[in-house]
C-alpha cells in the first residue's frame, strides 16, 4: 500500500504540472479561437493562478483536518472535468471561467503531492529531498503537455487534444482507493493555523515563492511567444517550450541525486536556493539580451535547468524550519506559503502580458530579471531564519502529532 501512496503523491505533482503547462502549451491555438491578444491571454493564466491562490488557503488546512483521501479524489475529478470544459470553449468569458475553476482541482492536486509526499518519503525526515523527487513528476507533466499538443494538435484539432489531456489527469483517481494514508493530528483546528502566518519561515518562505512561482508561470506561459519573436514556427516554439520543461526536470533529478549522494542534512540545504537565484538572474538576462534564436534557446534551457530545484528547495526548507511534517500540519504550512507564491503567479504573467502587448516580449522580460534579484534576497533571509522546535509548534496549536 505504501507504494501506491507514494505513487499518488507523484500523480498529484504530475497533474499540477499538466494543469500549469496547458495554457502555455495551447496558447498559439486557443488565442486565435477566442480572438484575443497577449494581454487578454495573460489574464487567463492569472485567473488560474488567482483561483488557485484562494483555493489553496482552504484546501491545505482542510486536508490536515479530514485527511488526504477526500482532497485527492477532488483533485483528479475536478481537474479532468475542467480541462474537458476548456476543450469546448468558444468565447473568452467561458475560457476565463474554465481557467478559474481549474484552479480548485490544481490546488487539490498540489496539496496532495507536496504534503503527502514529504510525509511518506524518507520517513518524513528530509522534506527538501522529497520535494525534489516529487517535483520531477511536476516537471514531467509540464513537459508532456506541450509534447502532446505538438504531436496531436495538427491531426486531431484543439478540442480532441485538450480532451485527451483531461483524460490523462483523471486516470490517477484509481490510486486513491489503493493507498494507505497517514493519520491526521488529534485536536487539529483549522483556525489555529492562522497563527503560523506571523512566523518568519512562513513570511519569507512565502515571499520567496511569490517571486519564484511568478517567474515559472510567466516562463511557462510566454516562452512560446518569446521564441516566436526569434522567427520560429509554432511547432518549433512548442518544441523548445518542451525543452524548457525537460531542463527543469533534469535540474530536479540532478538536485535529488546530489542531495541524496552528498547526504546533506536538512539544516545544511538552505543556501542552495539563493545560489540558484543568482544563476537565474544571469540566465534570464541571457534571454533578454539574446540576438539570435540559438542564444534565445540556450538562455531558455539554462533557465529551466536552474529553475528546476528552486521550488522544491524553498518548500522543503520551509517545511523543515516550520517542523510541519513532525506536527502533522504539512498541508497548512504548504498552503500558506504556496498561496503567497501563487499571488506572484497571478500578478507577474499579467504584467508581462501587458508589457509585451505594448512593446515586445523580450522587453517585457526585463521585469523577470528584477523579480529574480528579489528571489535571491528573500531566499537568503529564509536561509538565516532559525528552525522551529516541533514540540513548541504542537503545543502552540494544541495538537498531538499523528503516529
Amino acid at each position: 500500500m505504501e507504494g501506491f501512496t507514494i505513487a499518488l503523491s507523484f500523480a498529484g505533482a504530475f497533474a499540477l504540472g499538466t494543469i500549469f503547462a496547458v495554457l502555455g502549451a495551447v496558447k498559439l491555438h486557443l488565442a486565435p479561437i477566442l480572438g484575443i491578444d497577449d494581454a487578454q491571454y495573460g489574464r487567463l493564466i492569472s485567473a488560474l493562478m488567482f483561483t488557485s491562490m484562494v483555493a489553496v488557503l482552504v484546501i491545505g488546512p482542510l486536508q490536515d483536518a479530514i485527511g488526504f483521501a477526500p482532497i485527492a479524489v477532488v483533485a483528479f475529478i475536478a481537474s479532468g472535468a475542467c480541462l474537458w470544459l476548456l476543450a469546448t470553449v468558444k468565447n473568452y468569458k467561458l475560457a476565463l471561467f474554465a481557467s478559474a475553476l481549474l484552479g480548485v482541482g490544481a490546488m487539490c492536486a498540489s496539496v496532495t503531492g507536496s504534503s503527502l509526499g514529504p510525509t511518506v518519503l524518507f520517513d518524513g525526515e528530509n522534506p527538501a529531498l522529497a520535494q525534489n523527487v516529487i517535483n520531477v513528476f511536476f516537471g514531467l507533466g509540464a513537459f508532456l503537455t506541450p509534447f502532446i499538443v505538438g504531436k496531436l494538435m495538427n491531426n486531431l484539432g484543439y478540442q480532441k487534444t485538450v480532451s485527451i489531456i483531461g483524460g490523462i489527469v483523471f486516470v490517477p483517481i484509481v490510486l486513491v482507493f489503493l493507498s494507505a494514508f497517514p493519520e491526521t493530528p488529534e485536536g487539529f483546528e483549522i483556525g489555529a493555523t492562522l497563527g503560523l502566518l506571523a512566523t518568519p519561515y512562513i513570511i519569507f518562505g512565502g515571499l520567496a515563492l511569490f517571486c519564484y512561482v511568478g517567474l515559472e508561470v510567466s516562463m511557462g506561459g510566454f516562452v512560446s511567444t518569446y521564441l516566436r519573436d526569434h522567427d520560429m514556427t509554432d511547432e518549433q516554439a512548442n518544441k523548445w517550450l518542451g525543452g524548457f520543461w525537460v531542463a527543469l526536470i533534469l535540474g530536479r533529478i540532478l538536485a535529488s541525486v546530489l542531495l541524496f549522494g552528498t547526504g546533506l542534512e536538512p539544516a545544511q540545504q538552505a543556501p542552495i536556493a539563493p545560489i540558484l537565484g543568482v544563476l537565474a538572474v544571469g540566465s534570464i538576462l541571457m534571454m533578454v539580451t539574446a540576438k539570435t534564436a540559438k542564444a534565445g534557446i540556450t538562455g531558455t534551457l539554462l533557465t529551466g535547468l536552474i529553475f528546476g530545484p528552486i521550488f522544491p528547495m524553498l518548500v522543503g526548507v520551509t517545511q523543515f524550519k516550520s517542523a510541519s511534517i513532525q506536527a502533522g500540519i504539512a498541508g497548512s504550512v504548504f498552503s500558506w506559503i504556496f498561496a503567497i507564491g501563487l499571488l506572484g503567479g497571478t500578478l507577474l504573467p499579467m504584467l508581462i502580458g501587458k508589457l509585451s502587448a505594448a512593446s515586445t516580449i523580450r522587453q517585457s522580460m526585463k521585469t523577470a530579471v528584477v523579480v529574480a534579484v528579489a528571489l535571491v534576497i528573500l531566499s537568503g533571509i529564509l536561509w538565516m531564519v532559525p528552525a522551529a522546535d516541533p514540540a513548541e509548534i504542537m503545543e502552540r496549536l494544541a495538537i498531538t502529532a499523528a503516529q
